[in-house]
């Protein structure tokens, strides 16, 4: 409870700096910029709060995989293949870089300066000059040109709608590029090309093909070089001494290390046996059950693990079960709804999460932008023109998840779902949910790559089933899953859907849009085309004060809630991390937390230098750790196999020697 009230503090600072102020300064060459207000930190300054300026350089940081169990391309840009841990924040620098103790603030990087139009009409970059890639070629605007043109283009769908906004880009000099916009009123905007436009050598990537998977080492302009790899196993990466941008004050203090690396496990258990015997440095625990029960190995007890758990300033993630509205099963709101009732949160979180989660009620939850109570008049204003084309429960009613006692027979609930399926026009047939009118079965397949989730789902589809609906589970690798995920080859699924700051803008069209519902590749993953939807998303966009977006969010919150479009799920309200104290951490972690992937923790960590020997630090063997721990795994594996063979040898001789006796 600590961290949710802590949380809710500081969450209520940051939105009193910014609530009344209005978006970034314009008509002049700024080193920062702030989407409301000014940026906290002055163009003198010397480094960022939130890090240690004076810590060492050198040792390495092992992690493992968390999202892909696998990675066939060096390439994190494009839909194609699953893209190795790392390579975009490690290897590529932008235009511009966020300041994690703030709601949304960026500093110049590759950008000396950044002037945005007084009517932000176009956003204009100054290039440091001595910014230059690993091949010593030096980053020019032709290169922005070609990267912004690459990536919307031939990259992954989500660069064509965060940047649908941008009429033209140009070179104006060698150090000087201009982003041209089709409206005014997407104040975001300067700040999501800062922010994530990776700038990419246009002389290495004119002649190959962008859009295809690579296991080639490209050249690169970030802090990291790649250094080995052994594709769908780990992943190396160096320091780059000779990195540009080492003295930056953006930099300093930050990416410490002197090797990064990724280890590769297709077991979550084997995974988890390796960390504890040292076999990597820093893990992300997602498993409850573990948390709660399996971190009291010695290397816990005697300290040389530590456990921390982190909240941050960030909405909570959700973990939905989408639901695929481009099948026509799901295109009733009422059988969405039905399906929500089926879903037992109590039972799990009691019986399966060992009390840690809570359940999810909100796309933005514990923050400001949390849709709570009746809509006030500022949402009123943005919700009275949509009467009739949203449930009539957006104005009458706070959203609210069934609750159940948790025992398991949630009979209330499933009585609620079944009077709304009779109303859907569904009925029992033989035992199974039909269709009165089509003659349609309800059933549907729930597509997975974790061969854990069945302790989740099965609960679920236990009380669908009572309900007399038929699921299964599918289970695929973690290419398939990419490739179905991608083309929205699902009936229904569960993906962290993360709401990472507390300024929405254009991803939102991305999220929800209906035209995004048809772009292959898109984070819209249920597939929502709702006019009111859109109409709402574009207020977010488009708003000029912090009030605004607070409203227009919270307006879109309740529209989407209501529509259940999504099973909200479950959350954790705080991140939990493992670490070997041969790490070490500055005192308080940035208001944006350490993000899931654990990349925060690799900028801002550092080894220590006076580790206690037999706890090293790697240093700039990049052969110690992981792969140490594996080896002791195989050769532990090989000796019991033999032991076996010896045994089951020495009692079939046995046998067989009693046999000749006796006959």
């Amino acid at each position: 409870m600590q961290f949710i009230l802590a949380k809710l503090l500081i969450v209520w600072m940051l939105y009193m700096m910014v609530a009344p102020a209005h978006a970034v300064v314009r008509g002049k060459p700024v080193h920062g910029l702030a989407l409301y207000g000014e940026p906290k930190y002055k163009p003198d300054f010397e480094h960022f709060d939130y890090v240690n300026p004076d810590a060492p350089k050198g040792g390495e940081f092992t992690k493992t995989n968390e999202a892909y169990l696998t990675f066939d391309t060096l390439n994190p840009f494009t839909l194609k293949g699953a893209p190795a841990h790392g390579l975009e924040r490690l290897l590529y620098d932008t235009l511009m870089t966020r300041g994690e103790d703030e709601p949304y603030s960026v500093y110049g990087l590759i950008a000396q300066t950044v002037e945005v139009a007084p009517d932000n009409s176009w956003v204009e970059f100054t290039l440091r000059p001595e910014a230059y890639f690993t091949d010593e070629s030096p980053v020019t605007a032709e290169d922005v040109v070609f990267s912004f043109n690459t990536v919307v283009e031939k990259g992954a769908p989500q660069f064509r709608t965060m940047y649908g906004d941008v009429e033209s880009v140009a070179a104006i000099d060698p150090q000087t590029v201009r982003f041209t916009f089709k409206t005014t009123a997407n104040r975001k905007l300067p700040l999501l090309i800062g922010e994530f436009l990776p700038v990419i050598s246009k002389q290495y990537w004119e002649t190959l093909d962008f859009a295809d998977t690579t296991l080639d080492i490209p050249v690169t302009n970030g802090p990291y070089v790649i250094e080995s790899f052994e594709a769908g196993r780990h992943i190396i990466y160096r320091r780059w001494e000779n990195y540009w941008g080492k003295n930056l004050p953006v930099n300093r203090g930050r990416f410490n290390f002197g090797h990064v690396r990724f280890e590769y496990f297709r077991d979550d258990d084997v995974r988890f046996e390796a960390f504890k015997t040292n076999g990597y440095d820093f893990v992300r625990e997602v498993s409850a059950r573990r948390w709660a029960i399996e971190y009291r190995f010695p290397a816990v007890q005697n300290g040389l693990v530590q456990t921390m758990e982190v909240s941050d300033i960030k909405p909570l993630d959700s973990q939905p079960i989408f639901l695929n509205l481009r099948r026509p099963v799901f295109q009733d709101r009422k059988v969405r709804q039905a399906l929500n009732y089926a879903f037992d949160f109590e039972s799990m979180n009691a019986n399966l999460f060992y009390g840690q989660y809570v359940r999810s009620r909100s796309f933005w939850q514990d923050s400001p932008l949390e849709a709570k109570g009746l809509p006030d008049a500022a949402e009123l204003e943005l919700l009275e023109p949509l009467r009739g084309k949203i449930p009539e429960e957006v104005f009458t009613a706070e959203f609210s998840q069934p609750v159940t006692d948790g025992t398991g027979n949630p009979r209330d609930n499933l009585l609620k779902a079944r009077n709304l399926l009779a109303s859907a026009g569904w009925e029992l047939k033989d035992s199974v949910l039909t269709n009165s009118d089509s003659g349609q079965e309800l059933t549907f397949e729930i597509l997975t790559r974790s061969p854990t989730s069945d302790r989740i789902y099965l609960p679920f589809m236990q009380n669908l089933k009572r309900l007399g609906i038929e699921t299964t589970i599918r289970m695929v690798d973690t290419s398939q899953f990419i490739n179905r995920l991608n083309e929205f080859d699902y009936d229904a699924l569960m993906i962290v859907h993360p709401q990472n700051d507390l300024t929405p803008g254009n991803e939102q069209r991305e999220n929800w849009g209906s035209q995004a519902a048809d772009i292959v590749g898109s984070q819209n993953v249920s597939g929502v085309k709702d006019e009111a939807v859109d109409f709402l998303v574009e207020k977010i966009i488009s708003a000029e004060t912090y009030d605004q977006v607070t409203a227009a969010t919270r307006a879109l919150d309740r529209v989407l809630t209501w529509n259940y479009y999504v099973i909200l799920s479950y959350t954790a309200p705080v991140e939990r991390f493992a670490y070997w104290t041969r790490l070490k951490a500055p005192d308080e972690p940035p208001a944006l937390g350490l993000d899931s992937m654990g990349e925060s923790a690799i900028a801002l960590w550092w080894a220590d230098p006076n580790a206690k020997p037999g706890i090293t630090t790697g240093g700039d063997n990049v052969e110690s750790g992981p792969s140490a721990a594996r080896d002791r795994l195989i050769l532990a594996l090989v000796i019991g196999a033999v032991f076996v063979i010896i045994f089951v040898t020495i009692r079939r001789r046995r046998a067989n020697t009693r046999t000749d006796t006796t006959g």
